[in-house]
């Protein structure tokens, strides 16, 4: 006899007061969506964007499914963490695998690597975006820093386009767009 452990995962929506509103487990033939959601945002176009235990699963706000990214390359495989979308509805999702942060078009296309893993920042673990100022926040996974950084201009955002920096090269950990800070922290 042989137990076979399985895992599904779903997602749901609440509204302010705690009441619920919508669940989003299954796609149209039925099959689970998600198997350990781990982080999760929503786009300016209002789908529901899922860092999954080796997928970011996208489905549009009313629940169907969009797409799954598994990876850059084909067979390449993902782990995605730290998920979030910026001005330009792209999707920016940190990757276990490729130690790097990915950024995706709001169709699931790959764009570019925005960053690597490195000696003085580690690895990428968590992502947030600022709207105010169109800066990633980036947080390493094994050395209490965060950086912050800047590709994208306030045009930009404004003109809904993403211009590459003329060397080719999005970003890099060298590049003068990357302020990195230690986070010191006090046991308690």
């Amino acid at each position: 006899m042989l137990y076979k452990y399985t895992v599904t995962g779903r997602v749901v929506r609440y509204i302010q007061r705690g009441q619920l509103t919508q669940t989003i487990q299954n796609d149209n033939t039925g099959r689970g969506l998600y198997r350990l959601p781990n982080y999760i945002t929503e786009n300016n176009n209002g789908d529901v964007v899922v860092s999954d235990s080796n997928a970011v699963v996208v489905t549009e706000r009313g629940g169907r499914h969009r797409f799954s990214y598994t990876g850059h390359q084909s067979g390449s495989g993902l782990r995605p963490r730290g998920i979030c979308t910026d001005a330009l509805s792209h999707i920016l999702v940190c990757d276990l695998i490729t130690l790097t942060v990915q950024m995706l078009n709001k169709d699931g296309q790959f764009l570019s690597f925005l960053l690597r893993e490195s000696e003085e920042f580690g690895y990428p673990h968590s992502l947030s975006y600022d709207v105010n100022t169109h800066r990633l926040w980036v947080g390493s996974g094994d050395n209490n820093k965060v950086c912050v950084y800047r590709y994208i201009t306030r045009q930009d955002a404004l003109t809904d386009e993403h211009r590459p920096r003329p060397d080719g090269d999005d970003l890099s950990i060298s590049t003068p767009a990357v302020e990195c800070r230690h986070l010191g922290y006090r046991q308690i």
